[in-house]
């Protein structure tokens, strides 16, 4: 298991951008850590940033929730979906807002559709094969694995030109050429980012090691292998489904993301086929 040094992560605070954590979570996390926690009080706080709750309510009303009813307010979308379902909706919104596409090397709407779709997809995937793992993980983890991007793309203006070249070298993953021309990689920096905004340890960690292609070499039964396996499938399809090639880093988790999900190649391209329209 990787270990980030905590020196790296003081200079990643002093050198980078980094998104501070929202007022708006701040106090959602405080309310949730009584031992009772208020579910009028969290609605109504939720309530007073008008662009989130539109956010959240477009989100839980949309196929992917398939809840059967219109959800009219966030107190309603709380009852339906639990007070960490909600949360984990508004630290995917607050986080998208957290960059400004103007000071970003990269086209950032682009970056959070595909992260977006990667987010939904691990949601479904994992309701479907780890359904004893709460949901919550795999959306946020979908949606903060690469959070380190943007980060880096508002400091280094070659940075596309990075990930366009990333693309001709499939054979070297991605942290390692960054590492290699930046001194830092993304997969890093997103931990900081999910470390600073309280994301749960076990997401933390596979932000950290997402891009890591021996961490599942060695199957041991753990959560976070579980959730690795999720994510990395949830790539894939959503890779096949914008470009029609395999995510970069698929020939070589494949194997045993297969093992750990128990799908075999028939359910493979169907999934490929169901991810293709939907998501």
């Amino acid at each position: 298991m990787l270990i980030v040094d905590q020196s790296v992560l003081d200079d990643i605070g002093r050198g980078f951008s980094v998104p501070a954590q929202p007022k708006l979570l701040l106090e959602l996390l405080t309310l949730m850590a009584e031992a009772n926690p208020d579910i009028n009080a969290i609605s109504r706080a939720i309530s007073k940033d008008i662009a989130v709750s539109a956010t959240i309510l477009k989100t839980i009303n949309s196929p992917l929730y398939g809840l059967g009813r219109t959800i009219t307010d966030i107190k309603m979308s709380v009852n339906y979906i639990g007070i960490f379902g909600v949360v984990m909706l508004v630290t995917g919104s607050l986080l998208k807002k957290s960059f400004d596409p103007k000071s970003c090397s990269i086209n950032l709407e682009d970056f959070w559709q595909v992260t977006s779709d990667i987010a939904n997809a691990a949601m479904l995937l994992g309701q479907r094969y780890k359904p004893e793992i709460a949901n919550d993980r795999f959306f946020s983890l979908g949606l903060f694995h690469a959070c380190g991007v943007p980060v880096m793309a508002m400091k280094y203006n070659d940075y596309q030109q990075l990930l366009d070249n990333a693309l001709t070298t499939p054979e070297i993953a991605l942290t390692q050429a960054e590492e290699q021309h930046y001194g830092v990689n993304h997969a890093t920096i997103g931990y900081y980012v999910a470390s600073s905004w309280r994301l749960p340890k076990d997401v933390c960690q596979i932000i950290l090691q997402h891009r890591d292609r021996n961490f599942i070499s060695e199957l041991n039964g753990s959560q976070e292998q579980d959730l690795f396996a999720v994510l990395k499938l949830s790539e894939q399809l959503i890779s096949m489904k914008y470009s029609d090639f395999s995510s970069a880093d698929w020939p070589y988790v494949q194997e045993n993301v297969c093992k750990i999900l128990a799908i075999d190649e028939a359910t493979l391209q169907s999934l490929v086929s169901e991810f293709a329209v939907s998501t």
